[in-house]
């Protein structure tokens, strides 16, 4: 039990050194592209995901409140990509989450769910973890999994959406 635990610790410690050095499982973050201004896109994304199953708990505008402390932070070269709105999006769906947990504790870590939005001008772009990517050979896999389908299938549900 001790070899097993150790071996799931360390597998994770590889995968988590592998993802912040950029190196994580080819094709982990899924990208959809909305014709849409954030505004709209944003509608958009939570009724595509309310109507698979998922319930939005929070929105977070990124750019709005790091653009507020940025007189405090001094971040240099500050969305130097230029983008005109940034934000998160949190859901969750408590049936799969309760999956992961029976699957594989740890796995519960990917949970509450998340994605990233940018906007330039009338697209924004929309940038998703994939969670199979981190449940991957453990007892959750198939949860990792189903939530990836459910997750990237509602943005592929949006009009206009192409990846």
């Amino acid at each position: 039990m001790k070899n097993v635990l150790l071996m799931k610790s360390l597998g994770l410690a590889a995968g988590l050194l592998a993802a912040s050095a950029g190196m994580a499982q080819a094709g982990s973050i899924y990208v959809e592209t909305i014709p849409a201004s954030m505004p709209v896109a944003q509608k958009e994304v939570r009724a595509a995901l309310t109507h698979h199953h998922f319930k939005v708990v929070m929105n977070i505008d990124i750019l709005r409140k790091i653009k507020a402390k940025q007189k405090i932070l001094h971040i240099p070269d500050f969305n130097k990509a230029g983008y005109s709105d940034v934000r998160a999006m949190v859901f969750c769906n408590p049936v799969l989450f309760s999956g992961l947990l029976n699957g594989d504790p740890e796995t519960a870590s990917v949970c509450p769910l998340n994605l990233t939005m940018y906007s330039k001008g009338k697209v924004t772009t929309v940038a998703y973890a994939e969670r199979s990517a981190y449940t991957h050979g453990t007892g959750a896999q198939a949860v990792g999994e189903k939530i990836d389908h459910m997750v990237i299938g509602s943005l592929k549900s949006i009009p206009g959406s192409h990846s």
